[in-house]
């Protein structure tokens, strides 16, 4: 029997070297059936010649699956990342994502017989996943350049590079153009309170609350956009790794009582546990009640992403100063970004499933989500 196995593991990884990589390799590099090509450009300054159009891209760029959808590129993926495929939201407003394979899990992890049956003609990746698609196949790759110090600034490159790829410049314009005058009228809200009065806000993941983003990720400039202030700022975790997630890092909760910040934002448990929790009684943000859950729409809000980038400093400016923000509904602000910019319908449900952080999402490595 366990000849057997092995004899047919040897055959399957024979055709799969001798069969499915050339095939997707003559595909990718320019065999579409048109003949035409084009040249692309990634986000390292590599050029590289794909079929013209484009119509099986293999998207592994973590959380920014979601900008396919952003962009009305959804018909050009062929394989995505299993955490797209499991997002609660995207399935209830495109159930076809389940038929596309998911050979992505976590960076670095990779089922390169599922992708090469996807038979893609480019993949779109960071640097791990990337290095592996070219190491062990002949598929072009176009690299990203994501790194968790990924601002505005840096988002808005990453959606115009898309935009390019997939030939839908438009679309990359009308979401900078909503982002900037979400992010104007945060920050015209605001910009008038004294330093001494703005909020200091700690972001406290993992079921232990004590896993956040220090202050040399993309989050600081979040809060900061928000009129908060940061806990974090003094640390730095852009390269470090808590369990299979770079930009994490677990601190003492010593270091939080020193901070004792105003607000707490959480992605695991509910705020009413943490109320009950002697151990959490002396944290202002625990006194005053100022606990909150972390929102969840097509991904979680604790990372960088399109969506997080218009909504989160939003929801949290409305949240920490209420005063300054009571003509702003933030169920149909909700609504209005998914309907604009992602072409989702949400219904005042969904909207609110959104902001309590009720959805459903299978990350790995993470709990509570």
């Amino acid at each position: 029997m366990k000849k057997t196995q092995c004899w047919k593991s040897a055959l399957a990884y024979w055709l799969i070297s001798t069969i499915c990589i050339p095939l997707a390799a003559a595909q990718a590099g320019g065999g579409a059936q048109s003949g035409r090509t084009r040249w692309i450009a990634d986000m390292i300054g590599r050029r590289m010649q794909v079929p013209d159009p484009l119509t099986r891209v293999a998207l592994f760029g973590g959380p920014t699956g979601q900008i396919a959808y952003i962009l009305g590129a959804r018909n050009q993926l062929c394989a995505v990342t299993s955490t797209l495929r499991s997002s609660e939201l995207v399935n209830a407003f495109d159930p076809t994502i389940k038929d596309l394979p998911g050979p992505r899990s976590t960076s670095g992890h990779l089922n390169l017989e599922e992708l090469l049956l996807a038979n893609p003609q480019l993949v779109i990746a960071g640097d791990l996943d990337g290095s592996i698609v070219e190491k062990k196949t002949r598929i072009p790759v176009a690299y990203l350049d994501s790194n968790m110090n990924h601002g505005i600034s840096a988002l808005k490159t990453e959606i115009r590079f898309y935009a390019s790829v997939f030939q839908k410049e438009a679309r990359g314009e009308k979401y900078i153009s909503y982002l900037d005058k979400t992010l104007a009228l945060v920050r015209t809200r605001t910009q008038a309170i004294p330093e001494n009065k703005r909020k200091k806000v700690f972001n406290g993941y993992s079921p232990t609350h004590l896993v956040t983003l220090g202050g040399d990720t993309f989050m600081h400039e979040r809060i900061l956009t928000a009129g908060c202030r940061d806990a974090a700022e003094a640390i730095s975790t852009s390269g470090a790794k808590e369990g299979l997630h770079v930009g994490l890092s677990e601190i003492s909760f010593e270091r939080v009582l020193g901070w004792d910040p105003d607000v707490l934002i959480i992605d695991s448990g509910t705020p009413e546990d943490l109320y009950r929790d002697v151990r959490w009684k002396n944290v202002k943000a625990v006194r005053n009640r100022e606990v909150y859950k972390q929102p969840v729409g097509v991904f979680i809000w604790d990372r960088p992403t399109a969506e997080a980038a218009v909504l989160y400093p939003l929801w949290l400016a409305k949240t920490v100063y209420p005063e300054s923000f009571r003509d702003i509904d933030m169920v149909e602000e909700v609504k209005r970004f998914y309907r604009e910019i992602m072409s989702f319908n949400l219904s005042d449900a969904q909207a609110r499933t959104v902001l309590t952080g009720s959805l459903r999402i299978n990350i790995p490595g993470m709990q509570g989500k």
